[in-house]
């Protein structure tokens, strides 16, 4: 973390001597101290006059790193720079400070002793909210798969191979909220919210022989068989009905249009639905 801890220390320095801003901290994998050689800096600025930093802020990160990338996002108040060695940094730039968990960020200085901390008060997910967010998880993942053969009939690879990462994100939420491991982390972070076990379940699942029509109904199969088996599990652990009708009309509909261009559903579950 060299490159990283290299130009906090600089940031820092020229933060400090810089009237305008009032206070500075840390977010992120850096806020929690859980960083490593690929996090990026989550930095957030308490400023005199946000306007006034914005207009300059260009020339201010040029002179601490020479940059690739500049954007201003969500209408100026965060700033997405890329520096010439591959650092990544985001500068959220505030009029007023919002209260800060200590528990999650890193103080860098607080000049005016404006900012609040105060830990965040945990408190147990809703049971009703989560089993209606799962089953509406489910819902739509089966509506997805439910386009399989649309994108195969028509030969559109690039699509079906696109509508994986859509699958695969609803299956990953599914298995990390229903098995009580939400993730808290960025979207780089996905491993260690999963485990071990149905990390490869999901990897073994994407495991493409080749961009082709079989291995992309293979994988989206794969997929449908990991929500096939937790889907009815996680139903009966948080309380609500599984959309059964749901899964047997869309796997009963996917089995008859493969079956239209020649595709053997046998092997995919083991029995021709």
């Amino acid at each position: 973390m060299q490159m990283q801890h290299e130009f906090l220390g600089d940031v820092q320095e020229k933060l400090a001597g810089d009237p305008q801003v009032r206070a500075a901290w840390l977010t992120g994998s850096f806020g929690r101290g859980v960083a490593d050689r690929y996090s990026d800096i989550d930095l957030h600025l308490h400023l005199h006059d946000v306007a006034a930093f914005r207009a300059r802020a260009r020339e201010w990160l040029e002179a601490l790193r020479p940059l690739v990338l500049y954007k201003l996002l969500f209408d100026g108040q965060m700033i997405n720079a890329l520096t010439v060695d591959g650092l990544r940094i985001d500068i959220w730039l505030h009029t007023d400070p919002p209260t800060l968990d200590p528990a999650k960020v890193k103080v860098l200085f607080d000049r005016d002793g404006a900012l609040l901390l105060a830990p965040s008060q945990e408190t147990a997910p809703d049971r009703a909210q989560v089993a209606a967010n799962l089953l509406a998880q489910i819902e739509e993942f089966w509506r997805c798969i439910a386009l399989t053969p649309t994108v195969i009939g028509r030969r559109e690879l690039l699509v079906a191979f696109t509508g994986l990462n859509v699958e695969l994100a609803l299956v990953a939420d599914i298995l990390m909220t229903g098995y009580g491991q939400p993730r808290d982390r960025g979207v780089k972070v996905l491993n260690s919210f999963l485990g071990d076990e149905r990390r490869t379940e999901l990897e073994t699942a994407l495991d493409l022989q080749g961009l082709n029509s079989a291995s992309l109904v293979v994988a989206h199969m794969a997929l449908a068989g990991i929500v096939r088996t937790h889907g009815p599990i996680l139903a009966v652990r948080h309380g609500f009905a599984y959309p059964q009708a749901l899964e047997d009309a869309v796997l009963r509909y996917v089995a008859q249009e493969l079956q239209m261009v020649d595709w053997e559903w046998a092997p995919i579950f083991g029995a021709t639905e």
